[in-house]
């Protein structure tokens, strides 16, 4: 203990207890540690954009990401720059070869990722680093012209907080190739990196929600991928939509007050009126204009849909629709819309104004002959059956008498092993007798018309669960239906019919649609009205609704409770964020708190300070073997010695602290505070 040590002659590597030689084997080269955190970025960024990669690129990538570990694990040499240049220019010829106009995302997000691993390869420089940096997120930019889904964001956070540590390391890495990181390091830089991140993210938000975004997708130029069609299109052949009404994916969602109990919502989307003895036709023959006239008693129901992607230019609202308002609408009347083709394969965002009825009049006459229009000689044994079961009856009784022909116990409803042939709808009628939406209001259409009473069938969705939470219908695919309106004489009116047994098809059997889901989709429709439809014309609302406020400084002292719910909701998701961050923030605090309060801790603290009063401070970062040596005074090194080597035997193999051992450590400290050194004060 006696014996003083020349730190000038033994320089900072002092071997000052075992503890010492324990951390030099856990260490790191730095260079592993970038290589480690470059790869995961990189591996993070082609799981974002597998589904947009093809196969054989997807693993060549993978065979690269391999090659460049074996050869950092193995230690061997890489391959020549110049070899790697001419590969990735390969590659990138082959790729670009294949751009099309509906092929362009794909091919840049495959140039990236390849570009990505043949970096990978190079024995890198910090600049090296930069790039792989760059190109990350060049690919979260590609992908983001696609997708807004609440995994993007994770992909996000994951791939930025990444680059930040690159790009700190790099850093580091340029002054000192050859350094090393020790666990306590490493843990040290990911804090860091992930405060530098949080740091970040408030600006992030604010330039997320405060730079206006188009809906439009960029240079208008978007492949198909990611787009889920809904089936529907101009004509609807028998069999069709089975494949639709087995899939549980989500259609759109309508914002709107439930419907009284046992009100089934019919959400209208086309009518076909014309039949060629197979599929029937939608034949847009009335656009532009509103085609009937709604009943003045009937409630009116506003709705703001959100529709998915892949809609097939068909707009959706509850029967019968008035008007649509909110993307650009093309009226085909019969309470029909549509939108431009250009907004095919988005999301779309509208509003809507319907007519709460089973009936609706037309504006002037209609043309019966096109309504009763039927191939020639089409199922005989058909039309002799019909002429059988309603002869001398009115137009009502023959409806009805169709309905209890179609309702009978030997019909059935089925969406497996249906009919698909010329004579589908004949071997629906008399051999299988078992079929889904399309074949009942089919064989109804058919048969009213052969029975003299026009008829058309009408395409949408039936149905769908209420969100209670969130004031919404979910309507998924397997909601997709079909019913007839058939014309009454005696009113006047096309009336709604659904030959479709009941609790079969459309709207029964939904995905289970608990608590626990209910609110998971809440958060997903918050996503997609706040984020995903979050665009220049919504922030152009906004800062109108300020100008008026401002114009008008009394309106803001006279909120109604609407103008509260609308901006609760306008403002739960940045709220929400928030709020999450804060709430990190504050438990990490805590916890440091507490963690500071600890004995050990407690104990390494009034050390400092007693070194801290002869002028040496260490570092927060800084181990206490390395805070020795930049200690000149050998005499205070001396007597700092002992209090090093015992608390590090306790801390750093986590002995218990005992009694005896707190009781040391303060006397160590107490003889520290009793050196008769100079101290920091007198210095000055």
């Amino acid at each position: 203990m006696n014996k003083r040590v020349n730190p000038s002659k033994t320089g900072r590597n002092i071997p000052w207890n075992a503890q010492n030689s324990l951390n030099v084997s856990l260490s790191v080269s730095l260079r592993s540690v970038l290589n480690g955190v470059a790869a995961a970025s990189a591996i993070l960024a082609f799981f974002m954009g597998k589904e947009l990669v093809g196969a054989s690129y997807a693993g060549v990538f993978l065979a690269l990401m391999a090659a460049a570990f074996f050869i950092e694990w193995r230690g061997l040499s890489h391959p020549p720059r110049i070899l790697i240049n001419l590969a990735a220019l390969s590659a990138l010829g082959a790729i670009f070869a294949r751009v099309r106009r509906n092929y362009l995302i794909e091919a840049l997000m495959e140039s990236l990722l390849l570009m990505i691993a043949i970096k990978m390869l190079e024995n890198k420089k910090p600049r090296d680093y930069v790039q792989i940096v760059l190109l990350n997120l060049a690919t979260v930019v590609c992908y983001a012209m696609l997708s807004a889904e609440k995994s993007f964001i994770v992909y996000c956070f994951g791939i930025g907080s990444l680059s930040t540590l690159i790009l700190l390391l790099s850093t580091w890495f340029e002054k000192q190739p050859g350094a090393s990181l020790n666990l306590k390091v490493i843990r040290q830089l990911f804090t860091r990196t992930g405060a530098l991140f949080a740091v970040m993210l408030p600006l992030s938000l604010l330039l997320f929600f405060g730079l206006p975004r188009t809906t439009v997708p960029i240079f208008g130029l978007r492949s198909q991928y990611g787009i889920t069609s809904t089936g529907f299109s101009d004509q609807v052949q028998l069999g069709d939509t089975s494949s639709i009404q087995a899939n549980h994916k989500l259609a759109f969602r309508a914002a709107m007050q439930p419907l009284s109990e046992g009100r089934t919502p019919y959400w209208r989307g086309m009518v076909l009126e014309l039949f060629d003895g197979r599929a029937w036709i939608a034949s847009r023959n009335s656009g532009g204009r509103r085609s009937f006239i709604p009943e003045p008693n009937a409630p009116r129901i506003e709705q703001e849909i959100f529709l998915e992607a892949g809609n097939r230019g068909y707009l959706f609202a509850l029967d019968h629709p008035l008007m649509v308002q909110g993307v650009d609408v093309v009226m085909d009347g019969d309470g029909a819309f549509r939108h431009r083709s250009r907004s095919i394969g988005r999301r779309l965002q509208y509003s809507a104004l319907s007519v709460l009825s089973s009936q609706i009049k037309p504006l002037g006459e209609i043309n019966k002959k096109r309504y009763l229009a039927l191939p020639d000689a089409f199922i005989p044994r058909l039309e002799a059956l019909v002429a059988d079961r309603t002869q001398g009856m009115g137009d009502q009784e023959k409806i009805d008498e169709i309905l209890r022909f179609l309702g009978s116990p030997e019909f059935s409803y089925s969406l497996e092993g249906l009919p698909n042939s010329r004579n589908a709808l004949e071997q629906f009628l008399f051999v299988g007798k078992k079929g889904n939406c399309e074949y009942f209001a089919a064989a109804m259409g058919v048969m009213l018309r052969m029975a003299g009473v026009p008829a058309r069938l009408v395409a949408g969705y039936r149905g769908g669960v209420y969100n209670t939470a969130g004031g919404y219908y979910i309507v998924q695919e397997q909601n997709a239906h079909v019913w007839v309106e058939a014309w009454t004489e005696a009113n006047g009116t096309w009336t709604r019919y659904d030959p479709t047994p009941v609790g079969e098809g459309a709207g029964s059997g939904l995905s289970a649609y608990d608590t626990f889901a209910m609110y998971l989709d809440l958060l997903d429709y918050q996503w997609s009205k706040l984020v995903v439809n979050y665009n220049w014309e919504t922030q152009m609302e906004l800062v109108q609704n300020m100008r008026e406020i401002l114009r008008n400084p009394r309106a803001s002292l006279t909120p109604t409770r609407d103008g509260f719910r609308r901006l609760g909701s306008a403002l739960s998701v940045p709220a929400g964020v928030l709020a999450a961050l804060t709430g990190c923030a504050a438990l990490f605090y805590l916890l440091r708190a507490v963690r500071n309060r600890r004995p050990e801790m407690l104990l390494l603290r009034d050390f400092s300070r007693a070194m801290g009063r002869y002028g040496y401070r260490r570092h927060e970062s800084e181990g206490l073997s390395e805070f020795l040596t930049r200690v000149d005074d050998a005499e205070l090194r001396i007597l700092a010695l002992p209090f090093v080597r015992s608390f590090q035997e306790h801390y750093y193999k986590d002995l218990p602290l005992d009694d005896g051992a707190s009781r040391y450590l303060r006397g160590q400290i107490e003889k520290i505070s009793n050196h008769a050194g100079p101290r920091y004060s007198e210095l000055r």
